[in-house]
């Protein structure tokens, strides 16, 4: 749990101006959420020039590699890291024929990555869309070649 208030005092970060922004920032309920989704045997620190700009967690059953946090220091933003993670992402959950989701607040600016990567609105509620990446817009959002010869 070495990890926990790294991770939480950066998703506060994240979350707090689009939840209130909205109207739904609930600072008891936000915790106690965070607490109770936080696994630390699936997440990961970011580290950028030997310090730590973010983290992500993921987790996986059967049917779907399921992106669940992705935060990034203010400063590790707009650097292609969420685009090389979503990349990874995407080639682990292909090479098992997988679907890969996750879900992004309303008002996330990051939706338009994802877009850009592929990913489509599946479904959500009035706090976040769900998005799943459409394995036959292939990587990245790039059409997968059909082989030759």
């Amino acid at each position: 749990m070495e990890d926990y208030p790294f991770a939480l005092a950066l998703y506060l970060e994240s979350t707090k101006p689009l939840l209130t922004a909205s109207g739904r920032w609930d600072e008891s309920k936000i915790l106690s959420r965070f607490a109770d989704s936080f696994k630390p045997d699936r997440i990961w620190i970011l580290t950028c020039a030997g310090e730590d700009c973010g983290w992500f967690q993921v987790s996986e059953t059967p049917e779907e590699v399921h992106l669940d946090q992705l935060h990034l220091v203010e400063s590790a933003r707009n650097g292609g890291i969420g685009t090389g993670l979503i990349l990874e992402l995407q080639d682990r959950a292909n090479a098992s024929a997988k679907t890969l989701a996750l879900n992004v607040m309303r008002g996330n600016r990051a939706q338009h990555l994802y877009e850009r990567l592929g990913f489509r609105l599946d479904g959500g509620d009035e706090e976040k869309v769900r998005m799943v990446w459409d394995r036959a817009a292939g990587r990245g959002g790039r059409p997968n070649e059909a082989p030759t010869g």
